[in-house]
């Protein structure tokens, strides 16, 4: 994404114009929650594929030497097996989304990466949430209760191997593309 603002953007969007890194769940997976977002919250379906948000969203154009710091900070930390699900909420905002386990290797990542420089001096205001796979975002309270209720016996977790860290930026209609795949455990 350039350095120029979308002015069909809405206002909290711009925060993200230079992307942010995630977890992206392999193909399998990703289809039948991207099924459930398209279903129950097509606006966030448009945004972006299933995905864990890992960082925050970068405050500049990711440079050569961040890339390769980020590099060597992630071939430190070993492959791991992610569970996904049950479905639920969290606390009291609204919105339906598997939970995500183990956490603390999900925090001991998000820690690697959000040590680097790309985040220095930074105010990690996400560092401490919950990891999370949204399926629906942009529902109200009583829609959150209600999904979570009718689905919760019916849309089965299951577990992928967290092998890798993308980088993802949105386009012009804010939808978010993956620009790279960085390796874990590559030491």
């Amino acid at each position: 994404m350039t350095e120029s603002l979308q002015p069909a953007w809405e206002p909290w969007q711009h925060e993200y114009r230079h992307g942010a890194f995630y977890l992206f769940p392999p193909a399998d997976v990703a289809a039948g929650v991207n099924e459930l977002r398209a279903r129950h919250d097509p606006k966030a379906a448009a945004i972006c594929d299933a995905h864990i948000s890992l960082s925050e969203p970068l405050g500049g154009p990711l440079t050569v030497e961040q890339l390769e710091e980020l590099r060597a900070a992630l071939a430190h930390i070993a492959p791991f097996e992610l569970s996904y699900g049950p479905l639920t909420s969290i606390g009291p905002v609204p919105g339906v989304v598997f939970a995500i386990s183990p956490e603390d290797l999900f925090f001991a990542l998000r820690g690697a990466v959000q040590a680097t420089s790309i985040f220095a001096g930074r105010d990690l205001t996400r560092a401490s949430r919950v990891p999370h796979m949204t399926v629906a975002e942009f529902i109200t309270l009583d829609e959150t209760r209600e999904l979570v209720a009718r689905l919760t016996d019916t849309v089965p977790g299951g577990t992928f191997l967290c092998d890798r860290v993308t980088y993802a930026v949105p386009d012009g209609s804010f939808h978010f593309e993956p620009v790279l795949e960085i390796p874990l455990g590559s030491n």
